[in-house]
């Protein structure tokens, strides 16, 4: 009887002790994805790079057989992410894991991914910050709210105008000039508004990263691409085969190919991808 008891109470105690041990690995790695993770793929974030934005919910992290494999960590998406260097990604603000977080990563999910005892995100306080902007800040994160549903209104017609700039051409029509005038001078002043909206949704909806940078500075560039073709072509006649109607075709081509371009872009962000991480 002596015997069984010790036996119960070794098991007891080890069962104690791995239990701790699990407790204190998923701290670690909670931890860890806060200072690593979280700014790009945290809970406070309205559009997470990836569509992954729960990545200090360790229990829900384990449970996705896309990302870990418990109990194998070189099968684990997430772990070998980490391991190359691909997360956190270049555009990050923070360095890459060492090797002793790489460590405590790879143990946590050999250990069967066990959830930290209080999951709780380290980024709670700007959320609650964000609950507390004043007025100003308010009122300009939702006018960064148009930016998208702007963003089709100079697009629309700057991209209408090289269609009806082919039309003009082909049917060698003077009044189809008119209606491409038109188009431009109202997509060139509507495009700074839409400039506008694009970088305070940036500051307000949490965008960042190299693909937002190219799609700011693209943006700008085409507003202002814009209003360059709407002074081309309201400085003179711009009759059909003039020097000036050549410049001001040359320049609407070149500004179609810049909205083609930064749509894409936007795009992307649109879907939660970022070319830092590449995981759209």
């Amino acid at each position: 009887m002596i015997g069984i008891r010790i036996i119960l109470l070794v098991a007891l105690f080890s069962g104690w002790s791995m239990a701790d041990d699990n407790a204190t690995i998923a701290s670690k790695v909670h931890q860890i994805f806060s200072a690593k993770c979280a700014d790009c793929h945290g809970s406070h974030l309205p559009k997470p790079k990836g569509k992954f934005g729960y990545v200090l919910d360790l229990a829900r992290v384990g449970k996705n057989p896309e990302y870990v494999k418990p109990g194998d960590a070189e099968g684990s998406e997430i772990y070998q992410m980490v391991l190359h260097n691909e997360m956190p990604g270049e555009d990050a603000d923070v360095p890459p894991l060492t090797p002793d977080e790489l460590k405590a990563v790879a143990a946590w999910i050999k250990a069967g991914c066990p959830p930290a005892p209080a999951e709780q995100s380290l980024h709670a306080a700007p959320v609650a910050a964000k609950k507390e902007r004043g007025f100003l800040d308010r009122s300009l994160a939702w006018l960064g709210k148009f930016h998208a549903a702007s963003t089709h209104f100079p697009v629309g017609l700057l991209l209408a105008a090289v269609l009806a700039e082919a039309i003009a051409w082909f049917f060698k029509q003077e009044s189809w000039l008119l209606v491409v005038r038109f188009l431009v001078v109202v997509s060139a002043l509507s495009a700074p508004a839409t400039t506008v909206f694009g970088w305070l949704a940036a500051r307000y909806e949490s965008y960042s990263g190299l693909t937002t940078e190219i799609h700011r500075w693209m943006g700008v560039g085409t507003a202002v691409w814009a209003i360059v073709c709407a002074v081309l072509v309201c400085s003179s006649e711009c009759r059909e085969g003039s020097p000036e109607r050549t410049r001001f075709r040359g320049a609407l081509l070149l500004g179609a190919l810049l909205v083609a371009v930064t749509g894409f872009i936007g795009g992307v962000l649109q879907a939660g991808g970022d070319w830092g991480h590449y995981r759209w």
